[in-house]
């Protein structure tokens, strides 16, 4: 059948599940808490969906530090299942195992299971997809579960699944209707996945106080950057050194340079040293060779009307941090010619702080909005990228300014797609050709 408003479940079709969990449950319509989706977690037997779990959040780095994780315990021969927010092009993305999205059918059976344990009680969107998350991965029998948080982290839906090791990769301004209007107040919401015992792990530069406040509270081991654990660059390889959960000091060198972010990787090691077991160095060195994800500084070709090759780069930096972050990459991997940026926002976020930092890398611009309701109207963005740099040129969408981008670059140029996932989704696909990545 074919979703029709009104229609209730089951479904035979995951395209009607889905539909219907917009219709009545828009992914944009968040409610935070726990209690909801720990009463139907409960009465399911979901709170559990491997038998080792690490919660991966923070502002930035999140989605980098999974896929690092994920390619090192393939590597070393675990079955691990992966849950990340939102997806690019397809709900399944969500949930993966052994890299593998669940199947339509897996998904139908688990919607159906949740459906049937609401005993009258509402969960949202999130909270829907996470113990969709949870029955897949206890069906398909991972050894590990590695979650990514949604948003914040104390009332995350996430955050009733109980970890055995909690990582938050940086803090930063974001969310601030949400999570608190600083870095403190919101590193306390993240630091709410942290529990009592169990060793929790910081990414970013500086720790907030409110982080570690919460460690000694609920007696946590924590391991910081730059304390506990560090990085160091030598060119084309780096070193890592840290501590393993006896407390002895490990170290790793000479380490192949991972396509995603450093900081990450350097996080990610940390997280592994509290496996039943000891990863070896040559899944590692594998894990970090392979390690890739959609959307993060991903490079394509394209190939315009006069037969040009002309390179993409498609990143969802979507706050200043991560915009940071990108302006890093592009500088360390230059083109002789100019910089086009394709353009659409969320209203919600700190635009002029993303377009302020992106600026100094991005030579025009071309802005337009998205098809949704918390879309950046483009007169709005054009107006707020005119006080940082040139006037950009309007376009009705994302597909005609990637178009006309492509049209106006050379092969010594580069185009830029940002924003947000919806952007990169947007874009992405079409049959563009990868490059390797510098």
């Amino acid at each position: 059948m074919t979703y029709q408003q009104n229609s209730q479940p089951p479904f035979e079709q995951l395209s009607d599940w889905l539909d219907w969990l917009e219709n009545t449950r828009p992914e944009h319509e968040m409610e935070l808490g726990l209690d909801r989706i720990r009463k139907v977690a409960e009465r399911l037997v979901l709170i559990k969906p491997a038998p080792f779990v690490i919660t991966v959040g923070g502002t930035n780095g999140k989605g980098s530090t999974v896929a690092i994780l994920e390619s090192i315990l393939l590597a070393a021969g675990y079955k691990v299942g992966v849950y990340t927010s939102p997806h690019l092009h397809r709900f399944n993305e969500r949930i993966k195992v052994n890299r593998a999205e669940a199947s339509d059918e897996s998904l139908c059976d688990s919607f159906q299971k949740v459906n049937d344990g609401l005993g009258g009680d509402w969960l949202s969107y999130f909270e829907f997809a996470v113990l969709l998350a949870v029955d897949v991965f206890r069906k398909e029998k991972v050894d590990i579960a590695l979650m990514e948080v949604g948003l914040g982290g104390r009332l995350d839906a996430t955050n009733v699944i109980e970890p055995d090791v909690s990582v938050i990769t940086t803090v930063g301004l974001d969310h601030q209707d949400w999570l608190g209007y600083s870095i403190e107040a919101i590193a306390k919401e993240k630091a709410g996945i942290f529990r009592s015992e169990k060793p929790a792990i910081f990414g970013g530069v500086e720790t907030p106080d409110s982080i570690v406040d919460q460690a000694v509270r609920l007696k946590s081991a924590l391991y910081r950057r730059n304390k506990e654990f560090e990085l160091k660059e030598k060119g084309k390889t780096w070193s890592w050194k840290g501590l393993n959960k006896t407390g002895d000091c490990i170290e790793y060198v000479d380490l192949p340079v991972p396509a995603l972010v450093i900081d990450n990787a350097a996080t990610a090691l940390q997280a592994i040293q509290f496996l039943p077991e000891v990863v070896s160095r040559g899944a590692i060195v594998e894990g970090l060779k392979a390690s890739r994800l959609p959307g993060r500084y991903e490079k394509v070709v394209e190939t315009n009307k006069s037969g040009e090759k002309i390179q993409v780069v498609l990143d969802v930096a979507h706050n200043p941090q991560a915009a940071a972050k990108l302006v890093e990459r592009l500088k360390s991997d230059p083109v002789s010619g100019k910089t086009r940026a394709l353009m659409a926002i969320y209203k919600d976020k700190d635009y002029h702080g993303v377009i302020e930092t992106l600026s100094e890398v991005v030579d025009e611009w071309v802005v337009t909005d998205i098809d949704s309701p918390r879309a950046l109207d483009k007169a709005d963005l054009s107006e707020a990228v005119a006080r940082y740099s040139g006037l950009p040129v309007m376009t009705e969408n994302l597909e005609l300014g990637f178009q006309q981008l492509k049209e106006v670059s050379t092969s010594r140029d580069r185009v830029l797609v940002v924003g947000s996932f919806l952007t990169v989704g947007a874009v992405m696909g079409g049959g563009s050709e990868a490059l390797p990545l510098k």
